[in-house]
């Protein structure tokens, strides 16, 4: 039994290559061969479209329903380099995840190549808290209390928001990517509704008053250095603006200048 195993695995040996020898780092030959280290974080840097679809089918369908939260519908995005379905058609190569990025932008009714028709929309918004199945209006400690049945709305700052007790309308559920501010109860214009809001487009405007009288007879204000015939022809700031007729007006015992625009 013992010479049968012998001559078994001195056959063996003969038949059986040996291994290959690992390669030897200190030789000049030697290269390392690089791996492709995946990096998680690498396609959420990109910029996405987002669109809002049915969720059985994945048919584009306006950004009404997904920003009202609507039964039925859910928010879909595609990377920048994709094309994006106009309404009614169904959307590919998208996700319903919410990618990590900041650069989110939405798409025009009639879809085209995501980087050709992306819309950034950066507009300070008014959040507003409302019930979530009627969007409407009622007191901010609900939200901040996060009270169930109950979610911020976020209307744009060119917008108008609802009082306490009235519907919220042309919002979004949708977080937004820019500045929000709370509302005062009574509602009315954004901009003016919302507290601590400074409208870098508004300027006030300062009152006129006379800066100049000859014989009791205004002949120049703070808008206007020169008048002729209760005519403004010199504003001073050699601007554009079309000239106003200005009269005379005796007001609280003493003529005052006024102007119609």
């Amino acid at each position: 039994m013992v010479i049968v195993a012998t001559s078994l695995c001195m056959v063996a040996a003969c038949t059986t290559s040996p291994p290959t020898p690992a390669p030897d780092e200190s030789s000049a030959g030697w290269q390392p061969v690089p791996q492709a280290v995946p990096d998680d974080d690498e396609e959420d840097e990109e910029g996405f479209i987002e669109i809002c679809v049915t969720k059985n089918t994945r048919v584009r369908v306006g950004y009404r329903g997904c920003d009202d939260a609507r039964p039925g519908v859910t928010w879909y995005f595609l990377p920048m380099d994709a094309r994006v379905p106009a309404v009614g058609s169904t959307a590919k190569r998208g996700s319903v995840k919410k990618p990590q990025t900041d650069e989110i932008l939405r798409a025009p009714a009639k879809g085209g190549k995501g980087e050709d028709v992306g819309i950034a929309d950066v507009e300070d918004r008014v959040e507003v808290c409302v019930v979530r199945t009627t969007r409407i209006r009622v007191s901010d400690s609900r939200c901040e209390h996060h009270r169930k049945g109950y979610g911020w709305y976020y209307i744009r700052i060119d917008g108008r928001v609802p009082a306490v007790g009235k519907q919220a309308e042309g919002g979004s559920f949708r977080k937004p990517y820019a500045e929000a501010y709370r509302a005062r109860r009574k509602g009315g214009d954004a901009a003016r509704a919302a507290i601590d809001y400074e409208d870098p487009d508004e300027e006030e405007e300062e009152e006129e008053y006379c800066t100049t009288t000859i014989d009791g007879e205004c002949v120049a204000t703070n808008r206007c250095t020169q008048t002729l015939d209760g005519v403004c022809t010199d504003s001073g700031d050699n601007s554009s603006e079309p000239r106003r007729t200005c009269s005379q007006v005796f007001v609280n015992k003493h003529w005052t200048r006024h102007c119609r625009p």
